[in-house]
């Protein structure tokens, strides 16, 4: 029905089943009374419904008989209940509410709306809008509240999260290798051919550039798959804070990767500046062979990198934020450690233990692949083709582990950063 206020003269409509109530006129706020459909009638509905009432009443207490005293205050107070319950509101529907001052329920279909009550025309309150942000360990959705996982319930979970992306990892690792294997068998099947006619010579050394093709292959995929990997911790992070438990797809778009770049060179410059730091305080020097790098694996050298890279993972959190230029801000990381002190110390080490666990299945692959792949990029088909079929398949593993890592990593900064995130100066 179309209504028209009388203070404002402000014209607007509302639903013909508020028909005989007040509203508030949503220019001036002043109640506005809406016409009862009755009147177009004729006749009053409600007058035969209390005469309906009153004749079954009669009917009633001709056929009962006199009560007693005690069966008369047995009555009443069933009386009383039936008129105390029809003055709360039904919890089972939200969209029925009590008047705070006559008490009589009033259907409302918009919960976030107040109106007025149609018998006293005293204001009933809208139903207050809960602050879910504040809900940690929980999401709000159109059914209700769904259970998630917080930081400490979660990450002893971290090693089983990327089980469901497993085809995804699978994927990463098949590309890798077919992007070798394909043109590499592909020419040296046509230099074989070729060499089996007689009209063509075949130079002494013609497959020597196998070994410089795989070195080139092996660092053009490892900056590519990187990066990959990088963007993929950074996804896991951002979407276990949206609230999501499941693990994001890999994304292999160059743009989107390369947006992400940025913060993935200076998390790498900051983790080669310190090893190379360490490498000169502890061996005297710059190093020259991988004999030097033994050094990294001294109690006393695990130590300072634990040290030096205290606040690595929450760099990695800040550049998971919608501004990722604070994930580089040390102002930022130290406010926000500094806060959550003891939780991310506790973060911190079982980071370390996970990464301790890769380096260990790392250390195990590379010494079973290690070899067969330098002695592949150093000497091509020279070692046989077992040896470097061997080399490549040890490379896509380690890009498999990579990913695997990631998805792990992702998890725990995730869990942490979704529970303490009103902690944190990020906008996560």
């Amino acid at each position: 029905m179309k209504v028209k206020c009388s203070n404002c003269q402000k014209t607007f409509h509302a639903p013909d089943e508020w028909a005989g109530r007040k509203v508030k006129c949503p220019q001036c706020k002043q109640p506005v009374s809406l016409s009862k459909g009755d009147d177009e009638l004729g006749f009053d509905l409600g007058s035969l419904g209390a005469i309906e009432t009153a004749g079954q009443a009669v009917v009633v207490e001709r056929r009962g008989k006199p009560m007693t005293l005690r069966e008369a205050q047995a009555a009443a107070a069933a009386a009383a209940a039936a008129e105390a319950a029809e003055a709360r509101p039904d919890p089972t529907d939200p969209t029925i509410r009590a008047c705070p001052q006559c008490g009589r329920k009033v259907r409302v279909l918009d919960l976030y709306s107040e109106v007025l009550c149609r018998h006293c025309g005293a204001g009933i309150p809208a139903v207050k809008r809960e602050d879910t942000s504040k809900l940690v360990g929980y999401k709000a959705t159109a059914e209700g509240l769904v259970g998630r996982v917080s930081f400490y319930a979660g990450f002893t979970g971290a090693a089983l999260y990327p089980i469901p992306a497993i085809a995804n990892i699978l994927t990463a690792m098949a590309i890798a290798l077919l992007v070798i294997v394909f043109p590499l068998f592909g020419l040296v099947g046509l230099l074989k051919a070729s060499a089996l006619n007689t009209a063509v010579k075949q130079e002494e050394g013609s497959l020597a550039w196998v070994g410089m093709f795989l070195t080139i292959m092996f660092v053009l995929e490892g900056a590519y798959f990187g990066s990959v990997a990088y963007y993929c911790l950074i996804d896991t992070i951002r979407s276990t804070i949206g609230g999501n438990e499941h693990p994001p797809a890999l994304t292999w778009n160059i743009t989107k990767l390369g947006a992400a770049l940025g913060g993935y060179a200076a998390l790498i410059g900051f983790y080669l500046l310190v090893v190379l730091v360490l490498l000169v305080a502890c061996g005297g020097g710059m190093p020259t062979s991988l004999d030097d790098l033994a050094v990294l694996g001294r109690p006393l050298s695990l130590i300072v990198l634990a040290i030096m890279t205290f606040s690595i993972p929450m760099n990695i959190i800040g550049l998971a934020s919608t501004e990722v230029i604070d994930g580089l801000n040390p102002a930022k990381v130290a406010v926000s450690i500094v806060h959550v002190l003891g939780h991310y110390i506790f973060m911190f080490l079982i980071v370390l233990i996970y990464v301790g666990f890769y380096v260990g299945v790392l250390y195990a692959i590379m010494s079973w692949a290690g070899p067969a792949m330098k002695e592949a990029a150093a000497q091509g088909l020279g070692v046989g083709y077992k040896s470097l079929i061997g080399g490549i398949l040890g490379w896509s593993v380690l890009i498999g582990m990579g990913f695997y890592f990631s998805y792990m990593i992702g998890r725990i900064l995730g869990l942490f950063a979704r529970t303490y995130k009103e902690n944190m100066e990020f906008e996560l």
